[in-house]
């Protein structure tokens, strides 16, 4: 993906955000880290808060549980005793750019509309068997880029507790809302025999629903009346559904703890942690009639390692530095670095090595 095409996306998201508002108005993070930029733009002033987030994962490094293994020796233990081909990603990179629209109605209740826009790359290593006892050769290969709209979400979120309407302290908000099927989740790979594997697809088919809270505590005194320190806790649950193919991607929790500090009343710097637990995916072993009569859809156990629902699910935790600048005139930017310092893996699974994050946001 060129730099100008990057680029001409950006300009059409943050358009597109306008024109919404002239009209009356996320792998392992999926789209609760794109909804989590939204609630933390809904601040307490009635009105739209518009928003555009760009991140980027970096994932490398396989792991069978906790313990890092190489993906040649994934291929050699999966083709021990037989002949065959077995792959194996070697590298990930999964981009995502999502604007958030943030509309507070008055000083209890706003909706939040994310829309995303996937990019997703992926190399493979593959070994091949021409007998049981044969040598293994192994090969590489690209992927064609995944890209596209994503998996449109729209929450309701209510303050149900605050000190204050003005300079909040103290504040609990609870919300819900829905994931429309909006992205591309049926794929093909370049000889349109197979689907692509359902984390690279650009959504997942399937409707699903989506539970939040979120709170704010303020501690300290700023030099211009305002808190020096913020502790944000939220948690967000998404309940997934099976689509049309039979795949039901897990349930996943993410729960988040953000710590700020001003620095000055313009700029913050923080420190966040930030955990996910995902359960395992399923099938209902639908059969893919474009693959053939026995080929049950987005699975291949015996040919890949990303094809098998049992390589899903899992329990991740990061440590994230970060900063806030308030621009002036309404505009904010932030970003986050997410280092990953604990990752278990059910079966074997590719993890996030570098995770990146930057928003630029405008309240009206």
């Amino acid at each position: 993906m060129t730099y100008l095409k990057f680029l001409t996306i950006a300009a059409a998201m943050i358009l597109s955000s306008i024109s919404f508002q002239q009209q009356i108005q996320a792998s392992e993070c999926g789209l609760s880290c794109c909804i989590a930029a939204g609630v933390d733009g809904v601040g307490s002033n009635v009105g739209l808060t518009a928003s555009l987030q760009y991140d980027t994962m970096y994932m490398r490094t396989n792991k069978q549980g906790t313990t890092k293994v190489a993906p040649a020796a994934i291929i050699a233990n999966a083709l021990a005793g037989r002949a065959g081909m077995y792959a194996v990603s070697s590298r990930m990179t999964m981009q995502k750019i999502a604007a958030n629209l943030a509309y507070r109605m008055d000083e209890d209740n706003a909706i939040i509309l994310t829309v995303p826009y996937v990019i997703n790359d992926m190399d493979m290593l593959m070994g091949m068997k021409m007998m049981p006892m044969s040598p293994i050769t192994y090969s590489t290969s690209a992927m064609p880029t995944i890209e596209g709209l994503g998996d449109v979400s729209l929450m309701y979120m209510r303050d149900v507790y605050k000190d204050a309407d003005i300079r909040t302290r103290q504040r609990l908000s609870l919300g819900f809302g829905v994931k429309a099927p909006t992205g591309k989740s049926k794929a093909r790979n370049a000889n349109n025999n197979r689907l692509v594997h359902m984390m690279m697809q650009a959504g997942t088919g399937a409707w699903d629903g989506v539970l939040a809270a979120s709170g704010t505590m303020a501690f300290g005194e700023h030099a211009d009346g305002g808190a020096q320190w913020m502790l944000s806790p939220s948690v967000f649950y998404q309940i997934n559904t099976r689509n049309a193919l039979g795949y039901k991607v897990g349930n996943r929790l993410n729960y988040d703890l953000s710590a700020r500090y001003r620095v000055t009343s313009a700029f913050n710097v923080k420190l966040d942690l930030n955990g996910v637990a995902s359960e395992l995916d399923s099938t209902d072993g639908t059969i893919d009639a474009v693959a053939g009569p026995t080929v049950v859809a987005y699975q291949n156990v015996m040919g890949n390692v990303l094809d098998n629902v049992a390589n899903t699910g899992l329990n991740s935790l990061f440590i994230s530095p970060g900063f806030q600048w308030v621009v002036g005139d309404g505009y904010a930017v932030s970003g986050e670095y997410r280092i990953p310092v604990y990752q278990n893996v059910n079966g074997i699974q590719q993890v996030t090595d570098n995770w990146f994050f930057l928003r630029l946001s405008k309240a009206f």
